[in-house]
């Protein structure tokens, strides 16, 4: 009787000493984690639209995100609240002190002028900024009227129409990588398009898949010239496509 009763303090004992043991462990990858992993270096790549400081207040945006390891758990084990201006995003960890950001960034793919300020949208027509910078190599539009403009939401187009059709046009056109500098709208929703000395007539919605397709063979043969190339008349049966130079 007395052994088992020893023998049962020991086990008790020896538990103790596990619980002790783990919980002393415990507490030293605590101490670890909060004393050597202290943020000191945050490298970001792949932005081009939004600078580092902005990427880098986007992430590190609450209490704790002086922690390298607290900020990457964070992002890879919870959905985060979406970034607008950001597609994807990668956060990496390069040292106890250090994290990568990889930025995937939302394709700007035109902006309107409203208020005397650059209205800058998405491939999905997401406004993503409003200012008064001009981001090269994104194509002005023309002709088209907003109720009212808002960042991080949708397009408030006079004609809800309109907005399929430039988003298609648009997608089309950075597909074959043919970014003109304007977009205008005309009557009954035409669509033309500037490239330099060249402007492209394209119509109404009809065959516009087929149109782009059409413009980007062609437009290697313009090289040099001046004029309007007409493709509104464009039908898989009238296949012609007529070129009027200045």
């Amino acid at each position: 009787m007395i052994k088992k009763k020893r023998r049962k303090r020991a086990r008790r004992k020896r538990r103790l000493l596990a619980l002790l043991i783990f919980a002393g462990i415990a507490a030293i990858a605590v101490l670890i984690g909060i004393t050597g992993f202290k943020l000191t270096k945050v490298q970001v790549t792949g932005n081009e639209l939004y600078t580092d400081r902005q990427i880098k207040e986007s992430v590190l945006n609450d209490e704790y995100s002086w922690n390298t390891l607290y900020v990457v758990l964070k992002y890879k084990l919870f959905k985060m609240k979406e970034i607008p201006f950001i597609d994807e995003m990668e956060i990496q960890l390069r040292s106890p002190n250090k994290i990568q950001i990889k930025v995937y960034e939302k394709a700007i793919i035109g902006y309107i002028e409203a208020n005397d300020q650059n209205v800058y949208f998405d491939k999905d027509g997401f406004v993503v900024e409003i200012s008064k910078r001009r981001i090269e190599n994104v194509p002005k539009v023309e002709g088209i009227e907003c109720r009212e403009v808002v960042v991080y939401e949708k397009l408030s187009l006079k004609d809800e129409n309109a907005l399929s059709l430039l988003l298609t046009f648009s997608h089309q056109l950075q597909k074959y990588e043919r970014i003109p500098q304007t977009i205008a709208f005309g009557e009954n929703n035409g669509l033309s398009a500037d490239f330099d000395s060249i402007r492209a007539e394209i119509g109404d919605a009809q065959y516009l898949i087929e149109k782009v397709m059409r413009l980007d063979a062609i437009m290697p043969q313009l090289k040099g010239k001046k004029g309007v190339l007409h493709l509104e008349n464009w039908t898989p049966l009238t296949t012609d496509a007529v070129f009027a130079p200045d």
